[in-house]
């Protein structure tokens, strides 16, 4: 669908035809214009799209108001300017990979948070030197050598182990994010009937930490401000320097209940663990925030803020998007989705544009009305800009915060002074004891009042989401509410 920006036009009257009811829709693309050089410092003199605010226009029309009015509250501005995303220190560099950029850098920056914090607490539960082991086969009980200048050697080795048993798992690294195109259930007719072979959803953006019993950050991340482990026999134990033994040790005792040991402060470790979860959270989180803010702001200079990024409705915030395009053509990414969808009329709707090739029958749609084939752009993975241009349909990147309740299923835990003896002496062992969960909100962390489940932290706190999203002109664009708040003029 071309055409463009006329408000009685052929896009607005489809995306009221799309929605039913278009007042209950916020924002819609309503030209995309390519006559432009894509890549120059001013966004004028670069590629863009049209972007109408459906509810001001309502407004604008409801009032009577006429083209080249001056814009007031009675009159608004209902249509905005928004330019493909530029880099400005990488000019050169295609919208597509600048935005796999920025979704690196929030993919990047949140898991490296949910690392620091989860070893920042593990290191502040396990600080005495006599929960210390030098077996590689314990890698968690040798984190307490792991930040100490000179004892490092011993907590290499346990990490070595950890990894090769784990596969050697890639660490976490700022590497540009995997383009994959995401296709909202709400963003079609309500009656769309889904052709074969496709389906709706959101597709993952790697946020989520995945999970290995190591560190995936440098020790730098984590260790200042503890280097130096406790020397004297941990404050958990009300009686500093005993010891509990294997029940098939020669000679000692140990507690019923072992592994436990026979007396523990259970009060001081949930106070240590909050204690430390708090203090981990004040700066890593702020840390984080302030990365993911400054990318955007540095690679995002004329991005649309849709309602705010820091203005939450529910568990979600604002967006901020921009339209993107890459350096190859879709031509292979269209034919195939024609054969998807069973459609063969589709790959020549986009470009021929014959009456015969822009209209399906559909009886569930439109109370059976001949409609025109463009839901399907929704399926439409990124081209050039000449591709968007001639297709009708772009690519928008987005970025979203929303609440995160991502379950870290390492247990926390607290390694106990246990002596294991036999007629050859007698060795420090120590034994992992499960601590209470932990849930770590903006509120700050909440530890479980006793020793439960598998002694795990619960991240609820506000991250930073992306997706790629195609819409066609004339068509809503997901996920929007409210107003745009801020956008280049």
């Amino acid at each position: 669908m071309r055409g463009g920006r006329w408000l009685g036009g052929a896009p607005l009257l489809l995306a009221a035809l799309n929605l039913g009811s278009a007042a209950a829709q916020t924002g819609i693309v309503s030209l995309i214009d390519t006559n432009v050089a894509p890549n120059a410092h001013f966004y004028r003199n670069r590629a863009l799209i049209e972007v109408i605010d459906l509810q001001l226009l309502g407004t604008w029309r409801r009032n009577g108001c006429k083209i080249g009015t001056q814009p007031s509250g009675t009159c608004p501005t209902f249509e905005f300017s928004v330019p493909f995303l530029l880099d400005p220190t990488q000019p050169l560099k295609s919208s597509l990979d600048v935005s796999r950029d920025i979704g690196g850098v929030m993919r990047y920056e949140w898991q490296r948070f949910q690392d620091r914090t989860r070893w920042a607490v593990s290191m502040d539960l396990n600080r005495s030197i006599s929960a210390a082991t030098v077996l590689p086969a314990l890698p968690y009980a040798t984190r307490p050598l792991g930040c100490t200048p000179g004892l490092n050697a011993a907590g290499e080795l346990a990490l070595t182990a950890a990894r090769t048993l784990a596969g050697n798992p890639p660490e976490i690294t700022n590497t540009p994010a995997t383009y994959s195109l995401s296709v909202p259930a709400s963003s079609t007719h309500p009656n769309f009937r889904l052709p074969s072979g496709l389906r709706y959803g959101m597709q993952d953006d790697g946020v989520p930490l995945p999970n290995y019993p190591y560190p995936r950050v440098a020790r730098t991340q984590y260790c200042p401000g503890r280097e130096l482990p406790a020397i004297l026999p941990d404050s958990a134990y009300p009686l500093p320097g005993s010891v509990y033994m294997p029940n098939t040790s020669v000679y000692g005792i140990s507690g019923p209940k072992y592994p436990l040991p026979l007396a523990f402060n259970w009060g001081e470790v949930r106070g240590r663990i909050k204690n430390s979860c708090d203090r981990a959270v004040k700066q890593y989180y702020k840390a984080y925030a302030d990365n993911v803010l400054k990318t955007v702001a540095a690679k995002m200079p004329g991005g649309m803020h849709w309602n705010g990024y820091m203005k939450w409705q529910g568990s979600r915030s604002g967006v901020i998007f921009a339209p993107v395009a890459g350096v190859l053509p879709n031509t292979v990414k269209v034919t195939n989705l024609a054969a998807k969808a069973g459609l063969p009329q589709f790959a020549d709707y986009l470009t021929v544009r014959t009456p015969a090739s822009q209209r399906i029958s559909n009886p569930s749609r439109s109370h059976g009305k001949l409609v025109q084939l463009e839901d399907l752009k929704r399926w439409l993975e990124v081209g050039t800009l000449t591709d968007a241009s001639a297709q009708g349909s772009v690519n928008l990147f987005q970025t979203w915060q929303q609440v995160l309740k991502v379950v870290d299923q390492r247990p926390l835990t607290f390694y106990a002074h246990a002596r294991s003896c036999t007629f050859g002496g007698c060795v420090n062992v120590p034994v992992p004891i499960l601590m209470p969960d932990t849930v770590v909100s903006p509120a700050g962390c909440t530890v479980a009042p006793a020793a439960g489940g598998l002694g795990t932290m619960t991240f609820a706190l506000p991250a930073a989401r992306f997706a790629w999203v195609s819409v066609p002109e004339g068509f809503p664009i997901p996920g929007l509410s409210g107003h745009p708040e801020l956008r280049t003029q």
